[in-house]
C-alpha cells in the first residue's frame, strides 16, 4: 500500500470511526462471510500484475468482482487505479430524519451497486475490462449485514448457471417434487492455469420450508434482506443442509439436470435451488424456486355417475377412503 501520509489531506473520509482499516483481497479467495454492522464501512484493495493474466487478449482479460450478501444489505463501491477508497458516506445517509440515497454524489467512486433500495439484498456482479492493476473497494453495510466479495481474474473458472439460473419444479407424488436446470456456462472455456479446462465438480441441491410470514418483498430480492436465498452464503446460512450433492456425469444430460426430492411435506411452501460448484471451488447459486406443495388429484372413473356428481377432488389417504366408501355402498345397498 502507498504511504499513509501521502493521501491524509484528501482522503480524509478513511478515517471516520465507522470505517474499518483496509486489508488485501487475494485474487479468487472470497472474504467469506464477514460481519459488518449497520453503517460501517469495510475497505479491500486488489493488486494484480501477473504477467500471463496481463498477456491475456484483450476481449478475454476481464475482471468478475462479486459481493454476495448472506444477510442484509450491503453496498458495494469500486475505485479503479489510485486512491482515495470510495466513499459511501459522501451519497447515502442513514441518519433518523437526514436519511438520503444520492448515486450521483458518491465521491472517489467509479462504479457502484445499486443504492436507491430497489435491489436491497441482491448480489452485486461486476465483469469489467481488466485495464488496471490496482482496485480499491469499499463496501458499505445499510443493516447489520454478512457478506462474501470475490475478485477473480480467471473469469472462465468462474460458473455462471444456465439459462439465467431459471430451476424448474415438478411435483411427482404426494411427497415427492422433481427439480431440474441447466448445467452451468463457463466463458472462455479455458483458464490461466495450464491444462484445466473449466468444468462444474458438483451442484449443491438446497430445499427448506417456509414460514406463513415468509414473503418475498421484491421482484430483484429472493426472499428478503433477512433471509436470502439466491446466493451459496445466504443457503447455507438458512438451510439446515444441503439436501443433494449432484455428480454431473451421473444425473445430468444434454446440458440438463434433474433429482427427485422424496420427503417433502403437502400443503407446505418451500424454496429450492442450486448451487454449482466449479473444479477450482468457485461457487454460484441459481435463480432459485418456491413451490407449493399439494395433495395428489384423484378423478374418479365417468362410469360411476354417484362419484361423477359430487366431484370428488381428494388427496392422498382421503381420496382412497371415499372410494371404499362408495364401493360398500354399491356392494350392499
Amino acid at each position: 500500500m502507498e504511504a499513509e501520509d501521502e493521501y491524509a489531506d484528501v482522503c480524509t473520509h478513511e478515517r471516520y470511526p465507522t470505517v474499518r482499516k483496509e486489508s488485501r483481497i487475494v485474487d479468487g479467495m472470497p472474504s467469506n462471510q464477514t460481519d459488518i454492522r449497520s453503517n460501517q464501512t469495510h475497505r479491500y484493495w486488489y493488486e494484480n500484475r501477473d504477467i500471463t493474466t496481463l498477456n491475456v487478449a484483450n476481449v478475454n482479460r476481464k475482471l468478475i468482482i462479486s459481493l454476495e450478501a448472506c444477510r442484509g444489505i450491503v453496498y458495494l463501491f469500486v475505485r479503479k487505479s489510485r486512491r482515495c477508497y470510495p466513499d459511501p458516506y459522501s451519497c447515502i445517509s442513514l441518519e433518523p430524519g437526514k436519511e438520503f440515497r444520492r448515486p450521483q454524489d458518491c465521491k472517489w467512486t467509479h462504479m457502484m451497486s445499486t443504492i436507491d433500495g430497489s435491489k436491497d439484498g441482491t448480489p452485486t456482479f461486476f465483469e469489467i475490462p481488466f485495464t488496471t492493476t490496482k482496485y480499491y473497494f469499499s463496501v458499505f453495510s445499510a443493516d447489520n449485514s454478512q457478506y462474501a466479495l470475490t475478485v477473480l481474474a480467471d473469469i472462465g473458472s468462474y460458473p455462471r448457471p444456465g439459462k439465467m439460473g431459471r430451476v424448474y419444479g415438478d411435483q411427482q407424488g404426494e411427497l415427492k417434487v422433481s427439480l431440474g436446470w441447466h448445467t452451468a456456462d463457463y466463458v472462455p472455456m479455458s483458464t490461466l492455469i495450464p491444462g484445466m479446462l473449466p468444468d462444474t465438480m458438483m451442484y449443491i441441491v438446497y430445499a427448506a420450508p417456509l414460514l406463513d410470514t415468509d414473503k418475498r418483498v421484491s421482484s430483484t430480492c429472493f426472499l428478503r434482506p433477512q433471509k436470502i436465498m439466491n446466493t451459496y452464503c445466504g443457503l447455507e446460512r438458512n438451510t439446515d443442509e444441503e439436501v443433494y450433492q449432484i455428480d454431473p456425469s451421473a444425473l445430468c444430460k444434454d446440458g440438463y439436470c434433474n433429482v427427485t426430492i422424496d420427503w417433502v411435506m403437502p400443503e407446505r411452501r418451500y424454496v429450492f435451488n442450486v448451487v454449482a460448484v466449479s473444479t477450482r471451488g468457485f461457487k454460484a447459486a441459481y435463480a432459485g424456486l418456491i413451490m407449493r406443495t399439494q395433495y395428489d388429484v384423484v378423478r374418479q372413473a365417468a362410469s360411476d355417475n354417484t362419484l361423477k356428481a359430487i366431484g370428488v377432488v381428494a388427496g392422498g389417504s382421503l381420496g382412497m377412503v371415499i372410494v371404499i366408501y362408495f364401493m360398500m355402498l354399491k356392494l350392499y345397498g
